[in-house]
């Protein structure tokens, strides 16, 4: 694996945290300080998010070869509503997942251009999303397919005192390009060492130095159609969640392998710094 470009992006990933502060939720949120931002699962809690996802991925399949590559992603997601109950969001890949495995490129954008909570309360909300993936990347270069790809999902968080409790439900099908559906779930759960929740809600900043929470994700993806019709993956992350409520920074890590035969990698090392500025209070 070429060291360069992770340099490159480690060193953004540091003047990141240094010049920014991540706050768990975006100020003015009322959700469960134990509801935490997942690594590969999505959370169903609506707020402005600024992220940067970074994943190292050994023996990854490419062409029938196994690589040892890198990606990286930026999340941009905004609630529209003061109740935090209408949102948007966007998700740019870059990597060099694809043929050419010393070169770098665009890979196909996710826009979720609405996402509305039909329960939205501090310990429990269920979201409604739907999203479009564009054919952005380059498939001569393994970067991403011809396909515009329509989707709906729903995303469920329920926080009782310090755990959590996340799931996925995702579809997809092409309505372009080549045939393609698929059908994802996913399960998290998680424990937050959080001092002062006792009987109640978790605070939604905790008054102590740090907060560790210990994370497990797991997902199972099923082609319904198209070139890889039958292919069924499942992978479990355990991660790492750390989260100082005085400066109100957080990082994520986590490693990532399958439990099924048919596999994307052996395995996927993940780190992620994110924020939940008020766009607002940027632009202005």
């Amino acid at each position: 694996m070429s060291t360069n470009p992770i340099k490159a992006i480690s060193l953004v990933v540091l003047v990141w945290v240094w010049a920014i502060e991540a706050g768990a939720h975006e100020a003015g949120a009322s959700f469960s300080g134990a509801m935490p931002e997942l690594i590969t699962l999505h959370h169903a809690h609506i707020e402005d998010e600024q992220r940067i996802n970074l994943v190292a991925m050994d023996n990854f399949r490419t062409d029938g070869n196994e690589e040892s590559v890198f990606s990286s992603s930026l999340e941009l997601a905004v609630a529209w509503t003061d109740d935090f109950r209408l949102g948007s969001e966007i998700f740019i890949p870059f990597s060099n997942t694809g043929v050419s495995n010393d070169q770098y490129g665009l890979g196909d954008i996710e826009i979720q251009p609405i996402k509305y909570a039909f329960l939205n309360q501090p310990e429990t909300i269920l979201t409604g999303v739907f999203r479009v993936t564009l054919p952005t990347g380059n498939e001569s270069r393994g970067l991403g397919g011809e396909q515009t790809v329509l989707g709906g999902n729903l995303f469920f968080d329920q926080a009782y005192r310090n755990w959590y409790l996340g799931i996925n439900a995702e579809y997809g099908a092409s309505v372009s390009g080549p045939t393609f559906s698929e059908l994802e779930l996913g399960l998290a759960l998680t424990y937050s060492f959080i001092e002062e929740t006792g009987e109640g809600v978790a605070p939604a900043r905790p008054n102590q130095p740090l907060v560790v929470t210990l994370m497990l994700e797991l997902t199972a993806e099923s082609v319904l159609s198209g070139e890889d019709e039958g292919e069924d993956v499942i992978n479990l992350l355990p991660g790492l969640q750390l989260w100082h409520p005085e400066s109100n920074w957080q990082v994520r890590m986590g490693v990532g392998f399958p439990l099924s035969s048919d596999r994307e990698y052996d395995i996927a090392v993940h780190l992620q710094v994110g924020n939940h500025f008020d766009w607002g209070e940027i632009l202005k």
